[in-house]
């Protein structure tokens, strides 16, 4: 079988390019499928993690990045002509690779267009790494320009209409296909997690909590250092221990040295599990999450995590009061009296600790993977 994935670029080191990245490893390792990374803007820029030998790479080289150097009309004019030639490269590929399966992501609009306006025949999938109420209204930006504004709801049309032209659309959550099902055909399959392999996990003793995520409005940083300075105030023997980048970083900082209040901002790590390892739990104050790899990352490790219960992901993941505990959206009390409660308790940690090692192994690829096999065959068999 050979199947095409369409995105971008694979140079951030994000949880999405890692997802597909991995996907893409597995199906040519242990399924024999060819498979083909397409992007038009990763250019000299290495992948942000290891791609299989097995996998094939063409970058169409068209970038749209640059275009946001000039006036709004002169971007809107170089945009057509680069989305014009994407196209004819798009599908002067597609002609010659011949694929029998398309990939593609609800995050672009100009991408679903591209896969949608191709001549070729090919079966088309749609993955959903984010709810698809905040596909785009996500940047601050947009709700403070009405250009902006205008653009965003263009686009999402956009998106709306190029998904109806797709065989299939794969959510991470129940919750998300449901909102897709009135444009196309829907199911669910989670995402792969890298679980802890290290042979190590948390003892509970040291007074730590850890937080591990981008420094943005939809991660609720400003929640997160509201929860806190109630939890120190009643255990200041406690450390928060937030692992990430964004561009609430200098905020943050002011913060921290305004009132230190026992926080401890550190740069992304690759010994992440090392950091799980040495904490008594997780926090997640996210606004909301399609998924939230961080979640069943650190539960693989026995940490119980208190979690918003945002849209989405966090639900799914986590069963409330037996590996961790879900709190009402902005009820800042309670989310601090739950973390308390697990300060206060050690046998408690543990006990939740063990449920959530147990719980995070249907996430492992050998349990993900056979499933989009089989999707992808069975869709397959009935074109």
């Amino acid at each position: 079988m050979r199947i095409a994935y369409i995105y971008p670029q694979f140079a951030h080191r994000a949880g999405t390019e890692r997802i597909l990245i991995h996907k893409m490893n597995y199906m040519a390792e242990h399924y024999g499928y060819d498979i083909v990374a397409v992007t038009n803007e990763q250019g000299p820029h290495p992948m942000a993690f290891p791609l299989s030998p097995k996998v094939q790479t063409v970058d169409l080289d068209v970038r749209f990045f640059p275009l946001y150097r000039y006036n709004y009309l002169l971007r809107y004019i170089k945009w057509i002509i680069l989305e014009i030639r994407l196209q004819k490269r798009y599908n002067a590929f597609m002609a010659e690779w011949k694929p029998d399966i398309v990939v593609a992501t609800t995050y672009f609009a100009n991408i679903l267009s591209l896969v949608t306006h191709c001549p070729t025949p090919s079966l088309r999938i749609l993955e959903s790494h984010i709810d698809k109420r905040f596909i785009l209204n996500n940047d601050p930006v947009n709700r403070k320009s009405l250009l902006r504004w205008l653009h965003m709801i263009s686009d999402m049309r956009r998106v709306e209409r190029n998904a109806r032209k797709f065989n299939m659309l794969v959510a991470l959550n129940h919750s998300d296909a449901t909102e897709w099902s009135q444009f196309l055909p829907t199911t669910v399959i989670s995402n792969i997690v890298h679980l802890n392999t290290t042979g190590r996990y948390s003892h509970y003793d040291q007074p730590r909590v850890i937080f591990v995520g981008r420094y943005t409005e939809q991660k609720g940083i400003a929640e997160l250092f509201r929860i806190w300075t109630i939890v120190n105030e009643r255990r200041p023997n406690w450390h928060l221990d937030i692992y990430g980048e964004g561009n609430l970083h200098e905020w943050m900082e002011k913060e921290v040295r305004r009132s230190p209040r026992n926080i401890h901002i550190h740069p992304p790590t690759h010994n992440i599990f090392d950091c799980y390892c040495q904490s008594s739990l997780l926090v997640l104050t996210s606004l909301y999450e399609p998924f939230g790899l961080v979640i069943p990352e650190a539960m693989s490790c026995g940490l119980p995590v208190v979690a918003f219960n945002c849209p989405s992901g966090p639900g799914s993941i986590i069963t409330d009061g037996v590996d961790g505990f879900l709190v009402d959206m902005g009820d800042s009390t309670s989310f601090a009296d739950c973390v308390c409660r697990l300060i206060d308790d050690p046998n408690l940690c543990r006990q939740m600790g063990q449920h959530a090692i147990a719980a995070v192994q249907r996430y492992q690829e050998q349990n993900i993977m056979p499933q989009w096999k089989a999707l992808f065959e069975q869709i397959n068999a009935q074109s």
